[in-house]
């Protein structure tokens, strides 16, 4: 009877240590799924801040270039700079990035005119 009480406990504690175990993996990857979106926003932010330092310095170097040249110029220096910061994005990637300063820079040109 002794046995078959601690096979029992053992059995459920067995099962207690399985359920427990399950929880845990399910939230670790709760987590771990929480600090890549972290890690994505933040990375997201950072690219966009330097797309605009990347149109800035392309607007004021190569004031008399064509807009492809800009373009050219603006899409290198986000690459090596992203690179350095261990970040790789494609070309249209940071093309979206630059075309998005560009817009925003428009439309903040356009408000102050229109003010």
């Amino acid at each position: 009877m002794e046995n078959l009480l601690n096979q029992a406990v053992l059995a459920l504690v067995s099962l207690l240590a399985a359920i427990t175990l399950a929880v845990l993996a399910g939230a670790r990857r709760r987590v771990l799924d929480w600090i890549d979106s972290r890690k994505n926003l933040a990375q997201r932010d950072l690219l966009h801040r330097l797309a605009e330092e990347a149109f800035a310095l392309v607007e004021q170097t190569m004031a008399g270039s064509k807009s492809a040249d800009k373009l050219s110029a603006a899409s290198n220096y986000l690459a090596q700079v992203l690179e350095a910061r261990g970040i790789t994005l494609s070309s249209d990637e940071i093309r979206a990035a630059i075309e998005k300063a560009v817009l925003q820079y428009n439309q903040q040109k356009t408000s102050m005119a229109q003010n």
